[in-house]
C-alpha cells in the first residue's frame, strides 16, 4: 500500500469497531493508486453504513468485502546448441518434454530457444522466492513484501517452486529469464486481496519506471470468490503492456469465470492436464481458460535448501510453463502488446489433442457440465507449446 491514514483523518466514516477481530495495526484505512485511474481503500466499516450509505456514493463505483486468496497446489512427496539456434536439453521431466512437441509420443528431451528468455522479468506473486537455490544461478530476487507480519523469505516453498518451473537451470522453461519475488501469501500459502492488489500495484509502478519493458506477472493463486476490484487492476496492467499469467484455479471442474484473478479477460488464464493429456480432476474449466499446460507431477525446486526438489499438483503447476513461454516468445521475436502475444501463443498451440472431450460437442470445445449452475461449461482445447 502506497500509504497509511489513521481513522481519525476522515472522521465521516463509521469503522466497524470489533475488538475482538482488530489489533492496534487493522484500524486504519489504507489507500491505493494506479495512475490516478484507479483509487481505492481498504479498511474495517460499519456494516451498516456500506449497505445504507458508502455504496451510494457517486463517486464510488465497487464496494467488496475482503477475500481470501490461495495458492493452487498440492505436496506429493520429496544440452547442447544446434545449428537453427535451439537449444536441446535432455531430461526425464515430462512435462518440459510435452510441451515442446504436438504428440504425446514423448522422446526425454525438450528444445527451446537459444535465447532462453533472457532479459525478460516474471514477478511472481506469491510466498516468496528462495534466491539462493542454486536453480536460479543468481537471476533471482526479491522485490516486495506485502502480506500481515511476512518475512522477506520463501516459508512456504509454493512461490520457489513456481519459479523454477518458470525459470531454473533445469526444472524451469525460460532458462536464462529474471524471476522477481512479490510476496503476497504468507508461510500458509494464504492472503487477502488487499495484499494481492498491493502486489499487483508494486508490479506496476516497477514497470512504468523501468526501461525494460519485457514484463511478465504470473499468479499461481485463487481467490475465494470473483473480485471486481482486481479485474479493474488488471486492465490497467493489460493497457500498460505487462503481459499477466493466471492459475484456473483447483475448484474441481468448477467454472473459471467464477474465481479471480481467473475471471478477468486481460489475463491469460491456464488450466491442468496429466501425463496423458487428460484434463487433471481438479483443474477449474470455462470459458475464461485460455490454455492448458502440465499441472500433475510437477518436479521443481524446493525451500528447504539450495537442491532440494519438491513435486506438487495444480493449476498453480500449470501457469508458471506458461509464463515461461511467453518469455521464450518475447527474447526470441521480441516484445508484443498483451493481446498479440496472447493471440501468438493460442496459435502456436496444439489443438484438439487434450482427452475425454464428450463426442456431442464440437472439436475445438471442450463441455462439461457447471452443476451449480446447469449449463455447459465450454473450454478452448488448447495445450501449451513453446516456440520453434
Amino acid at each position: 500500500m502506497s500509504k497509511c491514514l489513521n481513522k481519525t483523518t476522515i472522521p465521516t466514516i463509521p469503522f466497524h469497531d470489533d475488538t475482538n477481530k482488530l489489533d492496534n495495526e487493522k484500524d486504519v484505512l489504507q489507500d491505493f493508486n494506479v495512475e490516478n485511474v484507479i483509487t481505492g481503500y481498504v479498511g474495517y466499516f460499519d456494516p451498516n453504513f456500506v449497505k445504507d450509505e458508502l455504496k451510494d456514493w457517486d463517486d464510488v463505483d465497487v464496494v467488496e468485502k475482503e477475500k481470501t486468496f490461495k495458492v493452487t497446489s498440492w505436496k506429493r512427496k520429496l544440452s547442447k546448441r544446434s545449428s537453427n539456434d535451439i537449444v536441446q536439453q535432455s531430461t526425464t521431466l515430462w512435462n518440459l518434454d510435452r510441451i515442446d512437441q504436438t504428440t504425446n509420443k514423448l522422446d526425454k528431451k525438450f528444445k527451446y530457444p537459444s535465447s532462453a528468455g533472457k532479459g525478460v522479468n516474471i514477478y511472481v506473486i506469491d510466498t516468496g522466492i528462495s534466491i539462493a537455490h542454486k536453480e536460479f544461478e543468481g537471476r533471482a530476487k526479491f522485490g516486495a513484501s506485502f502480506c500481515d507480519k511476512c518475512s522477506n523469505i520463501d516459508d512456504n516453498g509454493h512461490g520457489t517452486h513456481v519459479a523454477a518451473i518458470v525459470a531454473g537451470k533445469t526444472f524451469g522453461v525460460a532458462k536464462l529469464s529474471n524471476v522477481i519475488a512479490v510476496k503476497v501469501l504468507d508461510k500458509f500459502g494464504i492472503g487477502t486481496s488487499s495484499s494481492v492488489i498491493a502486489g499487483l500495484i508494486y508490479v506496476f509502478n516497477e514497470h512504468m519506471k523501468n526501461k525494460n519493458k519485457n514484463t511478465i506477472i504470473n499468479m499461481s493463486l485463487a481467490g475465494s470468490d470473483d473480485s471486481l476490484t482486481i479485474n479493474l487492476i488488471m486492465q490497467k496492467l493489460f493497457a500498460a503492456g505487462i503481459h499477466v499469467v493466471v492459475a484456473a484455479g483447483n475448484n474441481f471442474h468448477s467454472n473459471s469465470c467464477n474465481f479471480a484473478p481467473a475471471s478477468s479477460p486481460h489475463a491469460i488464464t491456464v488450466g491442468a492436464i496429466d501425463e496423458s493429456d487428460k484434463l487433471t480432476d481438479f483443474t477449474n474449466i470455462g470459458q475464461c481458460v485460455n490454455i492448458f499446460a502440465p499441472g500433475k507431477n510437477i518436479q521443481s525446486a524446493w525451500k528447504s535448501s539450495n537442491t532440494s526438489t519438491k513435486i506438487l499438483d495444480g493449476t498453480s503447476q500449470a501457469t508458471p510453463h506458461v509464463s515461461g513461454t511467453i518469455a521464450l516468445m518475447i527474447s526470441k521475436s521480441g516484445n508484443k502488446s498483451p493481446s498479440q502475444i496472447k493471440n501468438d501463443l493460442i496459435n502456436i498451440s496444439t489443438k484438439n489433442v487434450i482427452k475425454d472431450i464428450p463426442s456431442k460437442n464440437t472439436n475445438t470445445k471442450i463441455l462439461i457440465l457447471d452443476i451449480n449452475n446447469g449449463l455447459n461449461i465450454a473450454s478452448p482445447n488448447n495445450l501449451l507449446k513453446v516456440p520453434g
